[in-house]
C-alpha cells in the first residue's frame, strides 16, 4: 500500500506531449528512465508549475541534453514531463515545505509515468533509474516507496543515479531494500553525491544532508582515497541558455569527504563554476553554500558516468 493518497489527476502519459524523450523504436537492450531537475524557471508559475509550462520545457530540455544523454550511447532514452516545484520558489521554501510540496503533483505525475513506461513502453527490457536534484528527490521516494510495491519491476533496474540530492545513512535504515553502491560494477544500487569544494564544509545546503553518503564518480570508491584528474575521462561547464557544453581545459579530481558526505573537487581552477558563478545569482549562495558545483554534478564527470553505465550494462547481461 502506498503511503499516501494522490493528489490531483495525473496527467496522461499515454500522450506523445507529455514526454521529452520517447524513442519511437527503441533499439537497445537496455533503457534509460530520467528525472528531470528544477526546470521550471517562471517567477509567474504557480508553486506547483503545470505539466506543459513552457519554460519548464525549454529547460527540462536543456537539462536533458547536459546530463541524461550521457547515458545516450548506451540506453534507450525515457523521460516524462512532469509537474515540478518552480525552481524560483525553492529559495523562499524551507526543506520541509519542499518535501510536503514533492509529496503532491510531482509524485503523482512520476508514478503515473513509471505505471504507463512499465505496461507499455519498458519490454521488459534493464535499465536505468536517473535523476539530478529535485528529480533525483522523486527518484528517492520512488525506490523506496514505488519499488517496494513493484518488486517485479524493480529486480530489473541495472542501477539508479540519484545524483544532486542526498543518500543519507537514515533513508538506507528505513529501506533496506535499497542499497548504495559500494564499486563501480555492483547492480541494483543508489549511486549518489553532491559536488562541492572545500569553502562549503560546514555551510547549509538545500542538497546535502546530514548523514548523507556517496560514491566517487572516478575511482568509484566509497572511501576517502582521492581520485586525481587523471582518472576523469573528461570535464565540461553547461551553457545556461542552450544544450551545449564546453571541455574545460583541465579535469576535475575527487574525493570523498566522509564527515560532509559529499564529493569534494580540490583544484582550485574549479572555483569558477560554482553554481553562483555560473547563474550570477547572488540566492544561489543561501541555498547551496559558496562553494557548491551543483549545477555541474553530471558535466565535471559526464564521460566517466557515460563508462560506468556502460560497465554495469555488461555487468548486468554477463551476471543476469
Amino acid at each position: 500500500m502506498y503511503q499516501k493518497p494522490f493528489v490531483g489527476k495525473a496527467s496522461d502519459y499515454s500522450k506523445k506531449r507529455n514526454w521529452l524523450s520517447l524513442p519511437e523504436n527503441p533499439d537497445k537492450a537496455v533503457d534509460l528512465f530520467f528525472l528531470y531537475p528544477s526546470s521550471c524557471e517562471d517567477p509567474l508559475a504557480d508553486t506547483i508549475c503545470s505539466v506543459d509550462n513552457l519554460i519548464m520545457h525549454i529547460v527540462a530540455k536543456r537539462n536533458f541534453a547536459q546530463q541524461a544523454c550521457a547515458f545516450e550511447p548506451v540506453a534507450n532514452m525515457f523521460a516524462p514531463y512532469w509537474r515540478q516545484v518552480n525552481g524560483t520558489k525553492l529559495s523562499k521554501m524551507s526543506f520541509e515545505e519542499v518535501d510536503q510540496a514533492e509529496w503532491s503533483e510531482p509524485r503523482t505525475d512520476v508514478y503515473a509515468a513509471l505505471d504507463y513506461y512499465f505496461e507499455n513502453l519498458n519490454q521488459g527490457r534493464p535499465y536505468f533509474l536517473a535523476g539530478h536534484s529535485q528529480g533525483s528527490r522523486l527518484s528517492y521516494m520512488v525506490l523506496s516507496e514505488y519499488m517496494k510495491e513493484h518488486p517485479d519491476y524493480y529486480k530489473n533496474m541495472i542501477a539508479a543515479y540519484c545524483i544532486g540530492d542526498s543518500l543519507t545513512k537514515t533513508y538506507l535504515k528505513e529501506n533496506p531494500h535499497v542499497k548504495a553502491a559500494q564499486a563501480a560494477d555492483d547492480l541494483g544500487v543508489v549511486v549518489s553525491w553532491n559536488t562541492e569544494g572545500p569553502a562549503n564544509k560546514g555551510k547549509p545546503s538545500l542538497v546535502v544532508a546530514p548523514g548523507a553518503v556517496s560514491i566517487n564518480p572516478l575511482n568509484w570508491r566509497t572511501d576517502d582515497t582521492p581520485a586525481g584528474p587523471e582518472l576523469n575521462l573528461g570535464s565540461f561547464v553547461p551553457h545556461l541558455l542552450d544544450p551545449g557544453m564546453d571541455e574545460l581545459p583541465v579535469r576535475a579530481d575527487a574525493v570523498i569527504d566522509l564527515e560532509r558526505g559529499t564529493v569534494m573537487v580540490t583544484d582550485p581552477a574549479f572555483e569558477k563554476y560554482t553554481i553562483t558563478a555560473i547563474t550570477g545569482l547572488d540566492d544561489m549562495e543561501s541555498v547551496f553554500g559558496p562553494a557548491s558545483y551543483h549545477g555541474c554534478d553530471y558535466t565535471f564527470f559526464y564521460l566517466n558516468i557515460r563508462e560506468n553505465a556502460r560497465l554495469r550494462a555488461k555487468t548486468w547481461f554477463e551476471t543476469k
